[in-house]
């Protein structure tokens, strides 16, 4: 399903449409280009994963300028978008229109993402996914992930899906809120953040948590040296 599609919106609305949907989008997407600044290393190669219209790599190029992007995204629409939006701000990009879950992950020293690996449903499916970026990036590198990862407490996670909802409301009527929550359903899953965070460290990765508002956050992940 193109992402057109899943939200229900033309593709030229997205970049206006998903800060209706997504509270504090732009603090998010700086929060993540931001941990760039962590890596003392030069020229680093940054893979973004369901780049969708290039946001999350636009805010990574404005926060540092020495970096070399491969971005993927299965949806040629919203990569042809992203290719517009780079090429307008001068940003260079290799451009791979493939699924993440197969695409053969180039070595780099970054892999980001925004609000795409949710589509990944199966746990099975998606701890094997960390684990081939786990492999693809350097010791020392970064897996930086921005999405929505609600509290395994029950009370807390109410009051997060509560604060969404207040969010939702300045756009949207509460029917069509209930729309939207039924339609992403279909192709969302939100793991716990404690689900998350487990999952990376399984794979090899120490991950902490940047930033968090509501249900989402945005986590930093380094491959230590010396785990395969």
């Amino acid at each position: 399903m193109s992402v057109a599609s899943h939200l229900k919106i033309r593709i030229e609305e997205y970049d206006s449409r998903i800060r209706t949907f997504i509270p504090g989008y732009d603090e998010m997407l700086d929060c993540a280009a931001g941990a760039l600044t962590a890596l003392g290393i030069g020229r680093l190669r940054v893979v973004d994963l369901g780049t969708g219209t290039g946001a999350l790599t636009q805010a990574c190029a404005r926060t540092r300028r020495d970096l070399q992007f491969t971005v993927v995204d299965a949806d040629p629409q919203i990569l042809d978008t992203a290719r517009a939006r780079l090429s307008d701000h001068n940003i260079a990009a290799t451009f791979v229109e493939a699924n993440f879950l197969d695409v053969s992950l180039p070595e780099c020293e970054v892999v980001v993402s925004s609000l795409a690996l949710h589509h990944v449903k199966d746990s099975c499916e998606k701890q094997q996914l960390y684990r081939r970026v786990h492999r693809a990036i350097v010791p020392n590198g970064l897996l930086i992930l921005a999405d929505c990862c609600p509290s395994a407490d029950a009370d807390i996670a109410r009051l997060e899906r509560d604060a969404w909802h207040a969010h939702l409301r300045r756009a949207y009527s509460d029917a069509e809120i209930d729309a939207l929550f039924v339609s992403w359903s279909d192709e969302d899953r939100y793991f716990q953040l404690p689900t998350e965070l487990g999952m990376l460290h399984r794979a090899g990765f120490e991950p902490d948590v940047l930033w968090r508002r509501g249900a989402f956050a945005v986590i930093a992940a380094k491959r230590p040296p010396g785990r395969v």
